[in-house]
């Protein structure tokens, strides 16, 4: 199952009794706060970390035709819970 934005505006809406809209708008503009922060880690208290890591160029393989091609570097958006959010997950 996924969780869509829309799903968060909801449950948002509901615990802080706000409206779905501002709820959204709340969603979004977290999400564009990520995006802004590019070069940087991301230190959420008692929620976990969002880090930024780079990928290496490498070679890849199409499998059907073994035809090799190359894929450029990029940036990845990982997560790592805290020790609480672990906690309450098992």
């Amino acid at each position: 199952m996924s969780v869509t934005r829309k799903d968060l505006a909801k449950n948002i809406s509901k615990k802080l009794g706000l409206s779905q809209k501002d709820s959204l708008f709340f969603v979004q503009e977290f999400f564009k706060v990520l995006a802004d922060y590019k070069s940087t880690n991301i230190n959420i208290n008692k929620f976990g970390t969002f880090l930024y890591k780079k990928t290496p160029k490498r070679v890849g393989r199409n499998p059907k035709t073994l035809q090799e091609y190359e894929i450029r570097p990029r940036q990845k958006l990982t997560f790592k819970p805290s020790e609480e959010v672990k906690q309450n997950i098992n």
